[in-house]
């Protein structure tokens, strides 16, 4: 029974730690995201080089359905097209980026090309409300591929202040500068104004699907309350129990060792009694000694 409270209070203990570490670098991150977004509100924050961005948008979805012409297909011949079904995949090209595609529904006709409404694989997908994270560095040398999250700008270059995460589909020159031509894998076009490099926050890295709505939320000041609070609240309540757990244990240690003494006292009082007889058996035998002595 003891030892199985004693595994409890430690796993209780490790677990608390490791929720202490966790909420601890989750609270730190925010903060320092907020912090940056305050002191320089034109750029997304980041931590060690690392920009979180959360997407609001369904461009890159693999769920998000399109609109494809048999026309663009550019890997089957017009027989091979022609039996296509639910669930077949065949490729398109936007720019140079070569894209898979899976029929969801077929819609043909006597007079026209077959018109597919189609979905993109689910890997490398990036969805509603997902956590993604983008890191900096050369933006002169992007391939054709590559996901970037970029400020929307005009014709010229300027941004318009919308923050957009795509994938390259084409590298050209503008003026002798280099520049992206951009789309969104659930989108049915290029998007028309080509990316600048100065423009560009940073390149996909990795995702943590949903959540993006936990971090938007933290930031609020009732997630801020929520974040902080619960921690603490549970810590405190593991101090009360721990201390009345510390406080009974030191009170049956003091009755211990109060009946102990009691013993104790009680022992020497027992040797005392029998001490007694034998002292006085000795004064007498003393004391006829000397009587004989005497006579």
């Amino acid at each position: 029974m003891k030892g199985n409270i004693k595994a409890l209070n430690r796993t209780v203990t490790v677990i608390g730690i490791i929720l202490c570490v966790v909420f601890g670098a989750l609270l730190l991150m925010n903060i320092t995201i907020i912090v940056k977004g305050l002191i320089n509100p034109d750029w997304p924050p980041s931590v060690f080089g690392i920009t979180p961005m959360v997407v609001k948008s369904g461009s890159m979805s693999s769920d998000q359905p399109h609109r494809v012409v048999s026309d663009s297909i550019i890997d089957l011949t017009e027989e091979q097209i022609q039996s296509l079904k639910v669930g077949d995949t065949f490729k398109t090209k936007s720019g140079d980026y070569i894209e898979t595609n899976i029929v969801e529904t077929v819609s043909s006709s006597d007079d026209g090309p077959i018109v597919f409404i189609a979905s993109r694989p689910a890997s490398g997908h990036i969805e509603v409300d997902d956590l993604i994270f983008v890191g900096g560095g050369d933006f002169q040398d992007l391939e054709v591929g590559q996901i970037i999250t970029f400020f929307e700008a005009n014709d010229n270059g300027d941004r318009t202040g919308m923050v957009i995460t795509h994938r390259i589909v084409e590298v050209t020159e503008i003026d002798g500068a280099r520049v992206y031509r951009t789309k969104g894998d659930a989108n049915n076009t290029i998007d028309t104004v080509p990316v600048r490099p100065q423009n560009i926050i940073g390149v996909y890295k990795s995702r943590v699907a949903k959540l993006g709505a936990l971090v938007l939320f933290l930031q609020k000041p009732w997630g801020m309350v929520i974040f902080i609070g619960i921690p603490v609240l549970a810590f405190i309540i593991y101090d009360i129990i721990r201390r009345q757990r510390n406080a009974g244990k030191g009170g049956k240690v003091n009755e211990l060792e109060d009946e102990l003494e009691r013993l104790r006292k009680r022992v020497a009082e027992m040797e005392g009694k029998d001490a007694s007889p034998d002292i006085q058996q000795d004064n007498v035998t003393a004391a006829g000694e000397e009587s004989a002595g005497n006579q």
